[in-house]
């Protein structure tokens, strides 16, 4: 067999990619897998790994009680009957068996994340639906181990580890033996599996081309040539969250600062789209309240971060431009995310752009904020006053405003109840609180000074619209025809889960499963 020539031929190394590949190779095919980077594992390899599967194996050994109709009964609440029924339950069929597989077939183990659903009042709802990789040890090739991407802002521990603490001698013996977590031990793992079956890596590989053998998709073209593929083509790419045309065209309005890999340009999406593929979702992305500090950059733009947790925690607010709070900041990021593309017509604008976390004193020598730990001055790009009268002047907004609202929060604190917005009213909330802190772990009080303000930017962990498909990867034409030979998975592929996000690893639980079922479908398929 010639180098170019392969059964199997997967464009883009995140999760999504890897899994495909895996699942592939698992049934004797051989894989090429094509990375437009430097480095493996995409989007994947920055994130918390976590996967949220219902009904899985490792949550049922961790005694955590689930039964698929709950899960199906929470997915369609959360999809607003805009998803087909049947591509749900596929989900939930096929989701258990693919966490099966990968410890089958790779040195990954999985933990049980004790944390509930993102809408944990919701009917169906339950707690440990969400999985995570222990902490991954490589021992494979040292050329290979290089090309793998990680997150410089993560510690080799995993998320429970990181929101308890871990001796910092246990942290310095695993960067010793270069350990990885959560998303990068999730790619570790897949990669080494990968290779150990196989699969070939080549990365600097944009792709440039799909080939088609009449109407059949039949390989690739990159920067470096050709390369057939004789089962099928697998789009793997990831969003379109970088390409500004992209953005402009199907976000109109909706422009945010993307947490991933500068590479999400949406590459494979444009090659399908000039084939005649159809799309779905294309107004959704995975939202999340982000920020950026100056001069932070990831392959080369700026980077941007995902806040969370100092959101929720007692004795801090986010406001708006007029000073005023306008989201449960304790809600998952992805709902909270959405409240910035609210549009308010008679202003004709978006209020809620741009947003502030406000704190005072007490609270960033209680805890970590936008990266500052708790022991260091405030940096400069934290904006700084002696009350909160000079604080909203320097943010040019309403003294007045500002003013009462904290006055009106401090007062809900002291009670314990946020009768407004319902922060810190339901266990997800609760998760992301200070448990020492009484009588609600969510709120706090805002003293007098000195005050600190961070600006929040509406911002987004991956596009959630893309390809058209059916349960087994493959790609709908716009007359609703498939294109033999063409798959597609990941964020290029359009979610499943319309609007919603369902908990810990929602993004992840179905992309891995849609990717394995790719892996299956392509893996069963006759040579020609």
């Amino acid at each position: 067999m010639q180098p170019s020539e392969y059964d199997v031929v997967v464009l883009g190394s995140g999760g999504a990619g890897l899994v495909t590949a895996l699942t592939a190779a698992s049934r004797g095919r051989s894989v090429a897998v094509f990375e437009k980077s430097m480095l493996l594992g995409g989007t994947t390899a920055i994130s918390g790994g976590g996967i949220w599967i219902p009904n899985n194996h490792v949550m049922q050994a961790s005694g955590f009680e689930d039964q698929e109709p709950d899960g199906l009964t929470y997915l369609v609440r959360l999809t607003l009957g805009e998803i087909g029924v049947d591509l749900l339950h596929d989900f939930l069929k096929t989701g258990p068996e693919m966490l099966r597989f990968l410890e089958r077939h790779s040195d990954l183990r999985f933990f049980s994340v004790n944390r509930p659903d993102y809408h944990p009042g919701w009917p169906g709802a339950r707690t440990g639906r969400s999985v995570e990789p222990l902490p991954f040890e490589p021992t494979m090739d040292e050329k290979l181990f290089q090309m793998l991407r990680y997150s410089h802002l993560r510690q080799p521990v995993t998320s429970i580890e990181a929101r308890k603490g871990l001796a910092p001698e246990i942290i310095a013996d695993r960067q010793q033996r270069r350990v990885r977590a959560q998303g990068a031990g999730l790619v570790a793992g897949l990669v080494q599996a990968c290779a150990k079956l196989g699969v070939h890596f080549y990365v600097n590989e944009a792709a440039t081309g799909l080939s088609f053998s009449g109407d059949r998709c039949d390989g690739v073209v990159t920067v470096s040539g050709s390369t057939s593929a004789r089962l099928g083509v697998v789009l793997a790419t990831g969003g379109f969250e970088w390409n500004p045309s992209l953005v402009s065209a199907y976000l109109p309005g909706f422009s945010s600062a993307p947490t991933t890999p500068p590479g999400n340009e949406g590459d494979g999406l444009r090659l399908a789209l000039q084939a005649g593929a159809a799309v779905a979702n294309m107004t959704e992305a995975w939202w999340t309240a982000a920020y950026q500090i100056p001069g932070d950059v990831l392959d080369g733009k700026a980077l941007t971060r995902n806040m969370v947790r100092e959101l929720a925690l007692p004795g801090s607010i986010m406001v708006n431009r007029k000073g005023q709070r306008f989201v449960n900041e304790a809600s998952s990021y992805n709902d909270l995310g959405m409240a910035f593309n609210a549009f308010d017509p008679g202003s004709f604008s978006y209020p809620n752009r741009p947003a502030w976390l406000i704190f005072d004193d007490a609270f960033k020598r209680r805890y970590p904020v936008a990266s500052i730990p708790p022991q260091q001055s405030a940096p400069d790009w934290m904006i700084s006053a002696g009350s909160i009268a000079e604080l909203a002047e320097k943010l040019r907004m309403s003294v007045e405003g500002l003013s009462a609202t904290i006055d009106r929060f401090n007062g809900y604190a002291l009670q314990g109840h946020d009768p407004d917005l319902g922060r810190g009213d339901d266990v997800h909330g609760l998760y992301y609180g200070d448990p020492g802190h009484l009588p609600n772990p969510c709120l706090g009080t805002i003293g007098v000074g000195p005050v600190y303000a961070v600006e929040i930017l509406p911002g987004n962990n991956g596009t959630k619209g893309g390809l058209k498909t059916t349960s087994r990867g493959e790609v709908f034409r716009q007359n609703g025809s498939l294109i033999a030979g063409l798959f597609a998975c990941g964020n290029v592929a359009a979610s499943i889960f319309g609007k919603g996000y369902p908990g810990h690893g929602g993004s992840l639980g179905p992309i891995l499963t849609a990717a394995y079922k790719v892996g299956v479908e392509i893996g069963a398929n006759p040579t020609p």
